[in-house]
C-alpha cells in the first residue's frame, strides 16, 4: 500500500488537474447560506494555479437522482466561488463529453473551470467505470479535496483513482490531520450530540458512537424517532417510521455498552401558530416539535460540563427560524466557553448553525464533513482515502 500523495508531490506545470471538491453548500433564498466548504477549497485551487496547473473542478450538488435538473445546477455556485477566488470561473454545462473537451482545449494556464453537477449522471453514484473514464479523459492528474464526500464510493471518489495519478488536496490533508489529533485517542468521557432530520444514514454511525461515548444526546428528527419508538406522542413532528425497530436495537446496544442516550424532557412546539414550551408528556396530536425546552438544555449543560470531548453532528432544532435556534445557540455558547473541552463539530447544517452564533473561537475543529467525519470514526479512514492509498 502506497503513501497518499499530496499536491506538493506533483509536477503540475501545464497539466489539467481534475479536482474533486464538495460544493454541496446550503442554499436559502437564492443565496449560499454557509460558504465554509467553498472557503476551505480555495487553498487547493490556488496551489494548483501556483504550480502552473489548470484546476478543472468537479462536484455534486443536491440529489437530482441521475437526471439533469436546473434547480441543482452548479452554475449558481460560480458567483460565490469567483468572489472567494477573486478570479473568474469558467462554467461548463456538462461534466463529460464534447462540451468539456471543447472548453478544455481552449482554456489557458491561470484559468479555472467548473464542470456541471456530477449527479446529473447515474454513473456517478453507481461508481461506474465508464463514467469515471469519461471524467478522466481530458485531464492529467486527479486531486481529491472533498473529505465531506469521501465516505461514498462514487465514481469521482473511487473509480477515478484507477485512471489518473492521484492525491489529496489541502483541505483533505487538514481534515485527516485534525481528526487524527483529536479523535483517534479521544479524552474521556466523550459525549456525542447527534441531530438533524434523518437517522437512516446514521444508524451504523450511532451504533459505533455508542461503543465510544458515555453520553449520546439526540435532537431534531432523530430524537423524534426515538421518542416515537418509546411510545411518546410527537404530534405532527417529523420522524422516520422505518427506523422505529432500529431504535429499539440501538437502545439495547447502548445499555450493553453503558452509554446513556439523552432524549428531550421538554420541548418548544408550535400549537395553532402559537409557540409553547411543554413537557414531553404534554405533546398533543396537532403539535409540531421545533426545539428543546429549558429542562432538556439544563440536562445537556450538566453533561457537557462533565465531558472532556464533544463530537457534534446535526442541529438539535429548527435553527433556521427564530426562536427555534435558541437551543442550538445555547449549546454552541456553552461549548465555546469551555476552553479545556476538546470540541469537534461537522456537517454543512451544523457548521451553518454554529457560525450563526459567532462564538466559535474555542471549538478545536470544524469539519466540512457531517456523515464523513462520523464514518471516519468507524475505521479512522474513508473509502475515498483507501482508494488513494491503492493508486
Amino acid at each position: 500500500m502506497k503513501k497518499i500523495k499530496k499536491i506538493k508531490d506533483f509536477n503540475l506545470k501545464s497539466k489539467k488537474v481534475l479536482v474533486r471538491l464538495d460544493l454541496n453548500v446550503p442554499f436559502r433564498n437564492g443565496k449560499v447560506a454557509d460558504n465554509t466548504r467553498i472557503i476551505s477549497s480555495i487553498p487547493t485551487i490556488k496551489e494548483i494555479i501556483k504550480k502552473g496547473g489548470i484546476p478543472v473542478i468537479i462536484s455534486h450538488f443536491g440529489r437530482p437522482k441521475g437526471k439533469k435538473n436546473n434547480n441543482f445546477s452548479l452554475k449558481k455556485i460560480t458567483k460565490s466561488l469567483s468572489k472567494h477566488l477573486k478570479k473568474k470561473v469558467v462554467f461548463c454545462k456538462n461534466c463529460i463529453g464534447p462540451d468539456v473537451k471543447e472548453i478544455l482545449n481552449k482554456i489557458k494556464i491561470g484559468q479555472i473551470v467548473l464542470l456541471e453537477n456530477l449527479r446529473f449522471h447515474k454513473g456517478e453514484s453507481d461508481n461506474c467505470g465508464k463514467f469515471a473514464k469519461q471524467l478522466a479523459e481530458n485531464c492529467d492528474v486527479y486531486i481529491n479535496d472533498a473529505f465531506s464526500a469521501s465516505h461514498r464510493k462514487h465514481a469521482s471518489i473511487d473509480k477515478i483513482t484507477n485512471l489518473l495519478p492521484s492525491g489529496i488536496g489541502k483541505n483533505m490533508e487538514n481534515e485527516i490531520l485534525n481528526l487524527n489529533i483529536f479523535l483517534k485517542k479521544p479524552k474521556k468521557p466523550l459525549t456525542a450530540i447527534i441531530g438533524g432530520a434523518k437517522m437512516e444514514n446514521k444508524i451504523t454511525l450511532i451504533s459505533n458512537l455508542i461503543k465510544r461515548s458515555k453520553y449520546l444526546i439526540l435532537g431534531g428528527g432523530i430524537a423524534n424517532t426515538f421518542l416515537k419508538a418509546n411510545n411518546f406522542n410527537i404530534g405532527n413532528s417529523i420522524y422516520e417510521k422505518k427506523q422505529l425497530l432500529n431504535v429499539i436495537k440501538i437502545q439495547k446496544e447502548a445499555k450493553r455498552n453503558n452509554c446513556f442516550i439523552i432524549l428531550p424532557e421538554d420541548l418548544k412546539v408550535m400549537d395553532n401558530k402559537k409557540i409553547k414550551e411543554i413537557s414531553i408528556s404534554e405533546v398533543k396530536n396537532n403539535h409540531q416539535i421545533f426545539d428543546l425546552g429549558k429542562i432538556s438544555l439544563w440536562v445537556i449543560s450538566k453533561i457537557i460540563n462533565n465531558s472532556k470531548t464533544i463530537i457534534w453532528s446535526g442541529p438539535i432544532g429548527y435553527f433556521e427560524k427564530k426562536p427555534f435556534d435558541k437551543g442550538t445557540n445555547q449549546i454552541v455558547s456553552l461549548i465555546n466557553s469551555k476552553k479545556k473541552i476538546i470540541s469537534i463539530a461537522g456537517g454543512g447544517d451544523t457548521i451553518a448553525a454554529i457560525k450563526r452564533n459567532k462564538k466559535i473561537k474555542n471549538f478545536n475543529f470544524l469539519s466540512t464533513g457531517g456523515g464523513a467525519f462520523l464514518h471516519w470514526l468507524e475505521k479512522f479512514s474513508l473509502p475515498g482515502i483507501e482508494a488513494l492509498k491503492k493508486n
